[in-house]
């Protein structure tokens, strides 16, 4: 399903790269094996939700395949202030992600691509102050979708 050289490129960066595995130190270890993506103006026509849900699953296989004998979680996210895709690794044995804000854990990786494809890459209002004629709304907590999944 992979037809976007943008994805193909993204790929062979991200599947063959090491790993650390570091049980003492789970934020030594989300840093060093993080991976961030974000296209640029040219290349954002060629990107679509489903090819991302394509592409991330590819990363997944090539882990697991990479680090059998390991426990690992492999989980990513949409970081909206710097409009990039991202995922990294930690060891199972952490118990948690290294992220100090509320979470929504979700097995559904439809839900993280349509966030940062459609809601973010391809929406030109993303991150625009909104329109001073409107009500104030109420400030709702931040709680950031997170796909998760265990590796091997």
């Amino acid at each position: 399903m992979m037809i976007s050289t943008v994805l193909t490129n993204w790929l062979t960066v991200a599947k063959d790269d090491p790993v650390e595995i570091d049980p003492d130190d789970i934020n030594h270890e989300a840093r060093t094996n993080m991976w961030s993506f974000s296209p640029t103006d040219e290349e954002t026509p060629q990107l679509h939700a489903a090819d991302i849900v394509a592409f991330i699953g590819e990363v997944i296989a090539a882990r697991r395949s990479a680090l059998a004998g390991e426990d690992m979680l492999f989980y990513c996210w949409h970081d909206a202030q710097s409009r990039q895709l991202r995922f990294s690794l930690v060891s199972r044995s952490h118990g948690r992600l290294p992220f100090r804000c509320a979470l929504q854990e979700t097995q559904d990786l439809s839900l993280i691509a349509e966030r940062v494809v459609n809601g973010d890459w391809r929406n030109e209002a993303f991150m625009q102050a909104p329109s001073e004629d409107g009500d104030e709304q109420e400030q709702v907590p931040f709680v950031l979708p997170v796909f998760v999944v265990a590796v091997p």
